[in-house]
């Protein structure tokens, strides 16, 4: 599973990927906070 992060400060901007274990616990944060990012972006976007 990979997940995707904002460079820190200097980065040129754009999302880099960064593996994640195979473990239940970060395996469901990182899939909750995906969940609720996309359903923010699709009420921002009036989707």
């Amino acid at each position: 599973m990979k997940a995707y992060g904002r460079p820190v400060a200097g980065g040129r901007g754009a999302y880099v990927s960064f593996p994640v274990p195979e473990h239940p616990k970060p395996a469901a944060l990182v899939a909750d906070a995906a969940s609720r990012a996309g359903a923010l972006w699709a009420a921002h976007r009036g989707l």
